[in-house]
């Protein structure tokens, strides 16, 4: 059974995570998924389905390994490839030789309309590519916000001056990647490396183990390193903080979520390497809090189709993979029900928790869980009341535990720079120095 699907409709590549007939998420791990994915391809190819053209529109999602695989397997079939961003409601051209085409234009979701909104820029780039070692590192750059299509172009331009300077040789050898990354740079990145070098693997936060550094097969040229293909690179572990945010359904843990993402990005003394993902499998990605606030029905429909069952095998597969994440900061949420054994085994890895709750007997409840239900304590450092009618947040205590109140944890509104969710971001990057 494959991890991935892939079909072909019209000038449109769809491309999803695999569900069994019960709409159950097939756990797999980036390997498989760039396996089966360069397998589906590859049949596809072969039985004439991709025979090439002008314009290969590409929808759905993908990781950023899988972004490496899919475009080297067919960036030389088309003219030009654009890849779906549901925050701008357009697709954003990531491959091109066609003149109609630019990279880094958007091709409209509705009317087709074809424009080039961002430009790059030097000064201060969104995207920063540089060699730490023998690991090419290519990573958004926290200090700039920009939308997809600005750094899609800035990693071309940072790329573009390694290649020209020499920095980027080439040969036989295998290349290794690193860095947290977006789908679009990615697409990006891999058309331009993937014939300078014999293979590229991409480095995995959700695999590897206490020391080891797991790096990914995304693109292969040779029988020594096929796609697929993992193996493991020593580092020195330092400690993590894995934060959970728990709490009961229907309090906004989605939208703190990604509010304490955006407000710890913006710090200066943010760890590079902050990692926020989602615990539950209620289609709220990453995306969906951008998205809505500018296409709430585009979001809407989305997060149905993502959406998928919360089963034991979900669970372990979460867990799993939170356990393995070696990032100074982690950042997730999980599911509302209480008692719930799925939440207990995800939030088992967790290293602390913060409590989001409309009432005190629920935080009381989640508390008694926190510390007195998993097998081991865990500390809760927030105790935050959500108040989706309120006008200002409230801070009534920093120390031992964060209390207080935050306000209109609203769908489609950025909460970033929200009191509460201010000192909620300090707080956490503070334990990461501590």
């Amino acid at each position: 059974m494959t991890t991935y699907q892939i079909r072909l409709e019209g000038d449109t590549l769809k491309v999803d995570f695999a569900k069994n007939a019960d709409g159950e998420l097939i756990p797999a791990d980036g390997d498989r998924i760039v396996r089966d994915a360069a397998a589906r391809l590859h049949q596809m190819i072969a039985a004439g389905e991709l025979q090439g053209g002008n314009l290969l529109k590409i929808d759905g999602r993908i990781s950023v390994l899988a972004s490496y695989t899919l475009a080297h397997e067919v960036a030389h079939l088309y003219r030009a490839i654009a890849v779906s961003d549901t925050r701008l409601s357009a697709y954003v051209v990531v491959i091109s030789t066609a003149t109609e085409y630019p990279v880094g234009s958007r091709i409209d979701f509705q009317t087709g309309e074809v424009k080039q909104v961002a430009t790059m820029d030097d000064s201060y780039p969104s995207f920063l590519i540089y060699w730490e070692d023998d690991v090419l590192i290519a990573k958004i750059n926290n200090g700039v916000k920009a939308d997809g299509d600005r750094i899609l172009l800035d990693a071309e331009a940072q790329l573009g001056k390694l290649i020209s300077s020499g920095q980027l040789p080439g040969g036989k050898r295998l290349l290794k990647i690193n860095g947290r990354a977006t789908v679009l740079a990615s697409f990006a990145i891999a058309n331009k490396i993937a014939h300078l070098y014999s293979s590229v693997a991409v480095f995995d936060p959700k695999l590897g183990d206490k020391g080891l550094d797991r790096y990914v097969v995304a693109i292969g040229h040779t029988k020594d390193y096929q796609v697929g293909d993992t193996f493991d690179v020593d580092y020195d572990p330092q400690p993590t903080v894995k934060a959970v945010l728990c709490g009961p359904s229907n309090t906004g843990k989605t939208v703190l979520r990604d509010g304490l993402k955006a407000a710890i990005l913006n710090l200066n003394n943010a760890p590079a390497d902050f990692y926020a993902i989602s615990g539950c499998p209620d289609g709220d990605g990453s995306w969906y809090s951008e998205t809505v606030a500018k296409y709430p029905e585009l979001a809407t429909k989305l997060k149905e189709e993502y959406k998928a069952k919360f089963t034991p095998e979900f669970a372990q597969a979460k867990a799993r993979e939170i356990k393995v994440i070696k990032n100074s900061l982690l950042l997730f949420d999980v599911g509302g029900k209480i008692p719930s054994d799925e939440n207990k085994l995800i939030m088992s890895q967790a290293t602390h928790a913060i409590i989001l709750a409309k009432t005190e007997d629920d935080a009381i409840a989640w508390q008694e869980l926190c510390q007195k239900q998993l097998e081991n304590p865990l500390p809760v450092i927030a105790i935050i009341y959500s108040n989706l009618y309120g006008n200002s947040d409230t801070i009534t205590n920093k120390e031992p535990v964060l209390t207080g109140s935050v306000h209109q944890l609203a769908r489609g509104k950025d909460v970033s720079t929200r009191p509460m969710v201010q000192a909620l971001a300090n707080l956490l990057v503070k334990l990461t120095k501590s």
